[in-house]
């Protein structure tokens, strides 16, 4: 598909063309910054520092960035978007523990005037119908596509959610949904290995693709006893820069002080597969990794 502008950040084109959006979470339960999360109550001085080292690392990369926000309830996460409006200058997903969550959140970045930075985060089976009415109330134009279902795990009946005539698509579709950010889902290792094949078959649907392989990571029992700690960063850096080889165009990360280990194993990809662009006669944009690492 051809480039197009997403919340401000180019995505999509040849392989190579545009970096991949890189997605730091941010507010979810256990964060250590997090003081009270069902007022939403948290450690501002703490806050910052993680934006700050996320956009240090995207400046100093050429990737850009895009914060997740995971609220608890409906007051949190309000709290959450305000600070993170006023801190951040990026794409913004609205995430959250529940549907009501959401809905809140989605309604007050319509109030803030953000909806053109917002990422309905996301669209599954397990949407309910007072979701859909809100993103297309507020006027929500992106959104990721979560293609996890229940009972089938597989490749096909990944594509067969997004593709049914009452399918995940079509049902972003109705409700305005212009950008959709097909994430086939990853809940542990051996799930990645779906993630090539749904995001080949997306791209060929003509839709925005990416994932969420950090996931892995917490369902991964033998990573620290049979491979050791000193492994953690290093499958990190694989984990997420892995789905960018195979056509991502957004990869959400993890927590965002994971962004010194994954922004450079990510343009270290996106630099590889810009030698192909440049041999087809198309020379990336100067804020291109090409120009800022290699």
């Amino acid at each position: 598909m051809n480039v197009k502008n997403v919340c401000g950040v180019p995505m999509g084109g040849l392989p190579g063309e545009s970096p991949a959006l890189l997605v730091g979470s941010m507010f979810f339960d256990r964060q250590k910054l997090v003081k009270d999360a069902k007022t939403g109550r948290f450690d501002h001085t703490a806050a910052i520092k993680l934006l700050k080292l996320q956009d240090r690392w995207s400046e100093t990369t050429g990737n850009p960035a895009c914060v997740d926000v995971i609220g608890s309830t409906p007051d949190a996460i309000r709290r959450y978007l305000d600070f993170t409006i006023e801190h951040f200058d990026g794409p913004i997903m609205v995430d959250g523990s529940d549907a009501d969550v959401k809905i809140a959140g989605v309604r007050h970045m319509a109030e803030c005037n953000m909806i053109h930075r917002t990422i309905y985060n996301s669209i599954s089976p397990e949407t309910v119908e007072d979701e859909f009415e809100a993103i297309a109330e507020c006027g929500v134009k992106s959104a990721v596509i979560l293609a996890v279902s229940s009972t089938d795990f597989s490749t096909d009946g990944k594509i067969d959610l997004l593709e049914k005539p009452d399918g995940l698509i079509a049902k972003a579709n109705a409700c305005g949904i212009d950008n959709c950010m097909v994430d086939p889902g990853v809940i542990d290792l051996l799930s990645v290995g779906t993630v090539k094949s749904v995001m080949a078959a997306v791209k060929e649907m003509g839709h925005f693709t990416g994932s969420a392989p950090h996931n892995a990571m917490g369902t991964w029992p033998g990573l620290n006893e049979k491979l050791g700690t000193d492994f953690r960063k290093p499958a990190t850096a694989v984990l997420n820069a892995l789905p960018i080889a195979w056509g991502a165009d957004f990869v959400i990360y993890g927590p965002l002080n994971l962004s010194p280990v994954v922004f450079p194993a990510a343009a270290m990809v996106d630099v590889i597969l810009s030698q192909a662009l440049m041999e087809a006669g198309q020379v990336p944009d100067s804020s291109h990794p090409m120009f800022k690492i290699a």
